[in-house]
């Protein structure tokens, strides 16, 4: 098993030293670029530094991160001013980020590490909302969404982006991902991404999750297309009259996808021409109910529905708790907002604040196929309780070995040594995991409310709530 572990690491390494090969190359100087003057000469920050900068960005001020930023990479004497920093940042084109994501997907699924379920690989699609710096730049640079109360720009109190990724979460990092205005819909971000993405997994056995935004019958003739298999949670009201007819939990459905239909297809030839062809769409329906007790300690019940074109060699509870996967990209966003605080910006352009955004998700991929490795690694132990990497700890231990030094001189070998260091506290940094554990967090009675703020754990204690003559607790 060590011989094993050790071959990892030294493909890691070998991703990390290609990637690296692609961050100092000409592409990615000409892609840098806003203008054709910049980043022509070797400054003390120049290209390749600023993007490393952006990756391993980890410190609450400018200055502490300067400080540690030259320290890393052992040149604390050619440290920059702050001043010279916001003029570099300003020159940095926030497209060479999303040709890095691209770049680094590439390079780790052509490597013999991606881990699949069944002969499959699962991707999540999901799409959130980022904070931006506020200014009214921004405001008509990202836009807004418009209600009742925001009427126009003058309304506006907070910026926000729609950001969209598409998460591999068998091997923990964003295949695609993408940064957009407010009002932007989350289809066309998975169209992009799907389009963006195909070359990687051409050939390949793969499957789509994705919440119940994505159930369209564009989105699903374009899946058809390209041979992807999917699980999608439904809408109750896609598809509603087939489903109706439905005498059992698990059938098979057909949708006439007529030309009134098909002209609102916008995105995606392939399933115009699809349809046109074959306007029959079949789709595999599984239902099921659950029960769960409400913010006013109510029991209810509620139907789910599932939309998939597996096979019956895939039973229908298989393809629920495969659904279930797809909760590793809310995760991710989790962990990206308040673990790696992506919304945390060194300066209120927009662009910067791309770029902020973009490198975060870069630095969550290096870490990311790496937690999933050791994770690996500790699956490979004979122990009769389960255990995973926790993450924060993972990403303040990147920073402490130093991983950057070794990344941007482009030591193999130093990197398979910092890769195998980090194995070495594997046990320090693990955390059990409960198999079929139910803990009803919220609904629970409580005899008084906690006196103080946060657990021993850190965490919040939940709020409560006075109902029925008792303490209730609820959902933040």
């Amino acid at each position: 098993m060590m011989m094993n572990n050790v071959v990892k690491s030294s493909q890691l390494a070998a991703i990390f030293s290609e990637f690296n090969a692609i961050i100092h190359s000409d592409i990615t100087n000409r892609l840098c670029r806003k203008r054709t003057q910049d980043f022509t000469r070797n400054r003390n920050m120049n290209f390749y530094s600023l993007i490393y900068y952006f990756i391993f960005r980890n410190r609450t001020t400018t200055n502490a991160e300067l400080s540690h930023f030259y320290y890393s990479i052992d040149r604390l004497e050619k440290r920059i001013s702050k001043q010279a920093l916001n003029k570099a940042i300003r020159k940095l084109n926030p497209n060479v980020f999303s040709y890095l994501i691209n770049r680094f997907s590439a390079i780790y699924y052509a490597s013999s590490l991606p881990k699949k379920y069944r002969g499959y690989f699962l991707i999540a699609e999901d799409a959130t909302y980022m904070e931006i710096p506020y200014n009214v730049y921004n405001i008509y640079d990202f836009h807004f969404v418009e209600n009742q109360h925001i009427i126009d720009m003058f309304d506006v109190k907070k910026v926000q982006s729609k950001a969209g990724g598409l998460y591999d979460v068998l091997n923990g990092l964003f295949i695609d991902f993408s940064l957009r205005p407010a009002p932007y819909s989350e289809l066309p971000l998975a169209f992009s991404h799907l389009y963006r993405s195909q070359s990687i997994f051409k050939g390949k056995n793969v499957i789509y999750l994705a919440d119940r935004y994505y159930g369209s019958a564009e989105i699903i003739s374009h899946l058809e297309c390209i041979d992807y298999h999917y699980i999608i949670r439904g809408k109750s009201n896609f598809y509603k009259k087939q489903v109706a007819l439905m005498k059992s939990d698990d059938e098979w459905i057909e949708v006439e996808i007529d030309e009134k239909w098909r002209r609102r297809f916008r995105f995606s030839p392939e399933a115009m021409e699809l349809r046109e062809n074959n306007p029959v769409m079949k789709i595999r329906v599984i239902k099921r109910r659950i029960e769960y007790i409400n913010n006013h300690g109510e029991a209810c019940q509620k139907e789910l529905i599932f939309f998939t074109n597996l096979g019956e060699e895939f039973s229908a509870q298989e393809i629920i708790e495969l659904y279930t996967y797809r909760w590793d990209i809310e995760v991710s966003y989790k962990t990206l907002k308040t673990g790696q605080e992506i919304e945390r910006h060194i300066s209120s352009d927009g662009d910067v604040a791309r770029n902020d955004i973009y490198a975060k998700v870069l630095f969550h991929n290096i870490a990311g196929i790496m937690r999933k490795e050791l994770n690996r690694s500790l699956e490979m132990k004979e122990s009769n309780r389960q255990y995973v990497v926790n993450i924060a700890q993972l990403h303040e231990i990147i920073h402490d070995v130093n991983i950057l030094l070794s990344m941007i001189n482009g030591k193999k070998r130093q990197l398979k040594k910092k890769i195998e260091q980090i194995e070495k506290m594997l046990d320090k940094i693990k955390v059990p995991v409960r198999p079929n554990r139910h803990y009803q967090r919220w609904g629970r009675v409580m005899i008084s409310p906690s006196s103080y703020r946060f657990r021993l754990d850190g965490r919040n204690n939940p709020k409560v709530r006075r109902y029925k003559s008792v303490l209730m607790t609820i959902s933040p």
